[in-house]
């Protein structure tokens, strides 16, 4: 798991790192699924790292916004208390923001990873589940996904999940050799990276 770490530190630092958004960023639902689509879509053409490292904080940025200003609150409030390492308090405030916005994906993913780092590996798979089924680009969700399989020694779901995580993001640093090492381990076989009840794009 150590070697997982390190190739994807980065990752995990994006994901712990974003800050409080101003209200003026701020899209509506609709808006913002465009923006996503555009985002996306130049991901998987961009070459530059500059541009790369861009269009992924661009991506998070989305994920992350909050129209409602209790909802905002709340999402800033668990992130803070993430970076804090105060890991049992932000659970309880992604908990209190899933109940009152129980559609909003990264509300989902931001207790997802809270659960992992607590090393509740069954509460955070399950919100892996919740969020790839509002937002199945989530390449942060399906690298998560991808650790937590491969601490569990499940090699071949690992390589699924990372596969997902480079589908929708090819640029993630170090997924191509943590996915060749976990297939020389065994993890070549197909499978089914996340084991929910509902499909997922791609799968």
């Amino acid at each position: 798991m150590l070697r997982v770490h390190a190739c994807l530190v980065a990752l995990l630092g994006m994901m712990l790192g974003m800050t409080a958004l101003g209200t003026t960023a701020l899209a509506q639902e609709g808006r913002s699924n465009t923006m996503l689509d555009t985002l996306f879509a130049k991901l998987q053409t961009a070459t530059d790292p500059m541009a790369v490292q861009s269009l992924e904080s661009a991506i998070w940025e989305q994920w992350t916004m909050v129209p409602d200003a209790a909802q905002r609150a709340l999402m800033m409030r668990g992130i803070a208390e993430m970076q804090e390492r105060e890991l049992k308090a932000s659970v309880e405030t992604f908990s209190k923001l899933i109940e009152m916005a129980p559609d909003l994906s990264e509300a989902w993913n931001k207790r997802a990873t809270a659960y992992w780092l607590l090393g509740d590996f069954a509460a955070s798979l399950s919100d892996i589940c919740e969020t790839v089924k509002r937002e199945p680009r989530h390449f942060g969700a399906y690298s998560g996904l991808g650790m937590i399989r491969a601490e569990m020694g499940e090699y071949s779901r690992a390589v699924a999940a990372f596969e997902l995580a480079r589908k929708y993001n090819p640029h993630i640093v170090g997924i191509d050799d943590e996915i060749s090492r976990l297939k020389a381990m065994g993890g070549d076989e197909p499978a089914d990276p996340l084991g929910c009840t509902q499909r997922t794009a791609g799968r």
